[in-house]
């Protein structure tokens, strides 16, 4: 499963208030006027109260977008039809069915590039610019930065339209939680192939993800204190486990026929430490969530609610009997093979002694990084929710909502 300013967090009037307001000035000045030609008032008048908003608006990363469910990105992806490219929002993300359930309204944008509507959730989005400064690989045409939670919030426009609520999910790109799995699952033989990142050491998030959501907490903070005064309800949710307990995992996930699924493999002899380190990055991320909703409430903040999701995917997590998410999709074993040989290779040769190294180790570095660039496109929505996932986190959102949107 891509920053924020520095906003005021000082409360304005609604849009709704200055109307009534001007209207009632309105009928003040009239009713002198009568006064002053009639000797008797008439029948006092009230203006009518302007409809409450049933708008929804969505905000965040790669969970809400339907990362899977759709496609963000301009080149085919395995698991989805060929001309499913550049895709807006899936429709059978939870926002949208959380909108539907509490007969809110929710405009979804059907392209990926142009941020219209009330669906503004981007895969890949982060919570502070500083942790993504990269170009914009989904939508090149303008370069441009990376967009970022900034992006979609200015979008929304919520000071011109409020919302009657407001969701938010993002953090986990800050910290590229799905390179940390990646790093876990993606072996061949026992050997790392070298996708993803390591995000834990000695028992804890590394310094460099400890400062990531640093400012994930902070951008967070920021983010609830600017929507918060234009919206009813504003719901926070932190994120679900993937991985599943060791005794979780279903036998016979990791390979079929002459296939071989890459998540599977590399999870089923390495399910202990895996979901351990799983079970320390998640608790990391979701405490700099929870954080920034208590920092808000600090700051008056009194219309945010935490949606907790930490354990809504226990027992669905990747390769278990029902999941949830996405795990890889299945390798064809001679591709498998194939690029198995090339990452094998390279790693012997990197690790001989320099003054031994010859210029073939640079060229089987180049075939292993090509050979590691095919195999990504296997794992390329592993984590994200299936829609069986997206029902589960909708209905655990409608629950702890109940009563308050």
């Amino acid at each position: 499963m891509g920053r924020l300013q520095t906003w005021g967090a000082a409360a304005r009037r609604s849009r709704g208030v200055q109307v009534t307001t001007a209207v009632v000035v309105v009928a003040l000045v009239a009713g002198g006027v009568v006064l002053a030609t009639r000797s008797s008032p008439p029948p006092p008048t009230r203006a009518p109260s302007p409809a409450p908003s049933t708008r929804a608006v969505a905000f965040g990363d790669s969970v809400p977008y339907g990362h899977g469910l759709a496609n963000p990105y301009l080149t085919p992806q395995i698991g989805l039809p060929p001309g499913a490219l550049s895709q807006g929002p899936s429709t059978d993300a939870y926002p949208t069915l959380v909108a539907r359930h509490l007969g809110l309204t929710m405009r979804v944008r059907p392209t990926n590039c142009r941020l219209t509507g009330d669906q503004l959730a981007i895969s890949g989005a982060v919570a502070d610019g500083n942790d993504d400064t990269s170009r914009d690989g989904q939508c090149p045409v303008p370069p441009q930065q990376a967009r970022d939670l900034t992006d979609e919030l200015a979008a929304a426009d919520l000071g011109q339209h409020p919302a009657r609520l407001v969701l938010l999910q993002d953090g986990a790109d800050d910290i590229d939680f799905s390179a940390c799995l990646e790093y876990q699952l993606a072996r061949v033989f026992g050997i790392g192939i070298g996708l993803g990142h390591s995000c834990v050491a000695n028992g804890a998030v590394t310094p460099r993800i400890a400062v990531d959501l640093a400012h994930v907490r902070s951008s967070l903070a920021q983010a609830i204190e600017t929507v918060a005064p234009h919206a009813a309800t504003v719901a926070v949710l932190d994120y679900y486990q993937p991985i599943p307990e060791p005794s979780q995992v279903e036998k016979g996930t990791a390979a079929s026929g002459d296939h071989t699924n890459l998540v599977c493999s590399g999870l089923k002899p390495n399910t202990g430490s895996t979901y351990a380190a799983a079970q320390i990055v998640l608790r990391a991320l979701n405490n700099a969530v929870s954080g920034a909703v208590a920092e808000a409430r600090v700051h008056h903040v009194k219309n945010v609610t935490l949606i907790d999701l930490s354990s809504a995917f226990d027992g669905h997590g990747i390769c278990t009997a029902q999941p949830w998410v996405f795990s890889g999709e299945p390798v064809p074993d001679t591709t498998l093979a194939a690029a198995a040989e090339h990452i094998v290779a390279a790693k012997a040769c990197s690790g001989t002694d320099l003054l031994h190294r010859s210029m073939s180790c640079t060229v089987l570095a180049a075939s292993a990084l090509a050979a590691e660039n095919g195999l990504e496109g296997y794992v390329w929505r592993a984590a994200h929710p299936t829609g069986a996932g997206q029902r589960a986190i909708a209905a655990v959102v409608e629950r702890q909502l109940s009563g308050r949107a």
